[in-house]
């Protein structure tokens, strides 16, 4: 059977400069357009915060109680208080 051809793709192909063929149509399957300059930029910012997300870089050490009683903390939440956060970062990990 012939292969079915994704003008999507082959459009923005040709009018957005980039030559592969699969980065092009990750980028439109992300809900991106290949052809914004503002797109693009937004795909790698979420494409570098996603790597992040997916790596063993993110680690945690919380026990299975700790995370049952975050997570009904967020079912209990009231957002008329006035809630503090303070998180604790390696800025390293966001460069």
């Amino acid at each position: 059977m012939a292969e079915i051809i994704d003008l999507r793709v082959e459009k923005a192909l040709r009018t957005s400069g980039l030559k592969d063929k699969a980065l092009v149509q990750d980028i439109i399957d992300q809900g991106y357009d290949p052809c914004d300059p503002l797109d693009l930029h937004n795909y790698y910012e979420w494409k570098k915060f996603e790597n992040l997300i997916y790596t063993d870089k993110v680690e945690h050490n919380w026990t299975d109680e700790a995370i049952d009683n975050l997570m009904r903390d967020v079912k209990l939440w009231n957002e008329t208080e006035t809630t503090t956060v303070t998180v604790e970062y390696d800025p390293k990990i966001f460069e």
